[in-house]
């Protein structure tokens, strides 16, 4: 076989110094060097309704879930499948 200067070399792995895109977008984003906008009193106020509004959705389901639980215990375990087995027998089916 053929020895080929390029066994062992991967010419992908070779490391660029800078990228076209570089130059056209800053590291970082174009926002980078600006500082985060405060949110307008708005944005504020929509922001407190929609907590609000997940606080009590979130009490809501526990609610639920405390009522799912109570069923669940009220309810009779079910039966073996052998036993609905024989139900169905001595009824005919």
């Amino acid at each position: 076989m053929a020895k080929r200067p390029t066994i062992g070399e991967n010419p992908l792995d070779a490391v660029m110094a800078e990228t076209p895109l570089d130059t056209v977008l800053p590291v970082g984003g174009p926002q980078a060097g600006r500082p985060p906008e405060e949110p307008s009193m708005e944005v504020k106020k929509r922001l407190a309704a929609l907590e609000a509004e997940v606080k009590v959705l979130k009490g809501e389901i526990s609610l639920l879930k405390g009522k799912l639980l109570e069923v669940q215990v009220r309810m009779p375990p079910p039966e073996p499948r052998w036993v609905t087995r024989l139900r169905e027998k001595l009824a005919g089916k």
